[in-house]
């Protein structure tokens, strides 16, 4: 469980969309920056790189555009991650632009805040190229769409009221360096919370290679104020525990009223 030590309302995300189709084309991780700048989330600042072709930036809405050609290129996308308090990389099919991809990871971690990759379709023996903290896999259809809800869950659950509150802190310290993978699960009406962590949870398993060797497990609950319980939580937190028993498992909540009967459950494991 957590505490509220800092002012989450502050806390800035950047989110880096790379470009992997070919040339003319607006791939996954672009056309995904352009679906969260229509929804206006809170405290997200947009990036758009393309190796391959000055046109397939133009297609993105971004103000901020890259062309990593060389090694001053690279340090000018480093300047402008800084000041982030967490990262995120959308890119699908990542073998099509696999140095781009492999670039922007390099240049973000060098900021020191968890990196995390959303990676769209094909990912299978990526992940030794590219450098992350944290992981979620997607399908390539509707990638920008899901992208957009993974971005806007982790803004709520900084953002919103909650108790026991998902820090932001103990989030960093938690994933850092520690290849961890994310699930995540939506779902709305009856036995919402359950079926959401099980959508979820069905989502970690298929990145993890071991999930029963998870150390630790953090999960937070995005509801209205009256579909939440820590009885509920605690029920949840026997069921990771089967599935993962030598885990530590660490929960919060949101609060978001607006969301009537829907639940939204993000899960973390490190190994």
């Amino acid at each position: 469980m957590f505490e509220n030590n800092i002012d989450n309302r502050f806390v800035k995300i950047k989110v880096v969309g790379v470009n992997t189709a070919d040339e003319e084309k607006l791939s996954g991780g672009l056309a995904a920056v352009n679906y969260m700048l229509g929804k206006n989330l809170q405290g997200v600042n947009y990036l758009a790189v393309d190796r391959q072709d000055v046109k397939n930036l133009e297609g993105c809405n971004a103000i901020h555009k890259f062309r990593l050609l060389n090694s001053d290129d690279e340090k000018i996308l480093t300047e402008n991650l800084r000041g982030a308090d967490l990262i995120f990389i959308a890119a699908d099919e990542v073998w099509e632009n696999i140095k781009a991809v492999a670039l922007v990871a390099h240049c973000a971690k060098k900021i020191g805040v968890p990196v995390i990759f959303i990676a769209g379709g094909n990912f299978e023996d990526a992940e030794d190229e590219i450098i992350f903290d944290a992981l979620i896999k997607l399908p390539g259809k509707n990638f920008e769409f899901d992208s957009c809800k993974v971005v806007q869950n982790f803004v709520e659950i900084i953002t919103l009221e909650g108790q026991p509150k998902l820090d932001i802190k103990v989030f960093s310290e938690l994933v850092k360096d520690s290849g961890a993978c994310i699930g995540y699960g939506e779902r709305e009406g009856k036995n919402a919370v359950v079926k959401a962590a099980k959508a979820a949870l069905e989502q970690v398993e298929n990145s993890s290679e071991n999930f029963k060797a998870a150390e630790k497990i953090l999960f937070n609950i995005t509801a209205a104020k009256g579909n939440l319980s820590l009885e509920e939580a605690q029920k949840l937190s026997r069921l990771f525990k089967r599935h993962a028993p030598k885990a530590e498992i660490l929960f919060g909540f949101s609060i978001d009223d607006w969301l009537v009967d829907k639940v939204k459950f993000l899960l973390v494991t490190v190994q």
